[in-house]
């Protein structure tokens, strides 16, 4: 069994130098999580796209259910004019 909760938008959205934006999302973990789930960030990103969360670089598709803190800070830093599209954690029940 499985269930997705949608992060954003709205997107805070920052413009630093360099001509890529971050775009930061703020969520609390999951409140039902417990140990027999993996939690995995999905979303459609242009290409180029570098990923962090909670300051460190992570990849789509990885279980974050270990790094998650109880606030959270998403942030997608994209190519400037470009957005993150259908982010989600899946929240999937690990099996034996």
């Amino acid at each position: 069994m499985s269930h997705r909760i949608r992060l954003g938008p709205p997107w805070e959205l920052e413009t630093p130098e360099g001509g890529r934006e971050r775009h930061l999302r703020r969520f609390g973990r999951p409140r039902t999580l417990d140990a027999t789930e993996r939690v995995i960030l999905t979303a459609d990103l242009p290409e180029g796209s570098e990923v962090f969360l909670n300051g460190e670089p992570i990849e789509l598709g990885t279980d974050l259910a270990a790094r998650l803190l109880p606030r959270n800070e998403l942030a997608i830093a994209t190519p400037a004019g470009t957005v993150p599209a259908n982010v989600a954690l899946e929240i999937h029940a690990v099996t034996s």
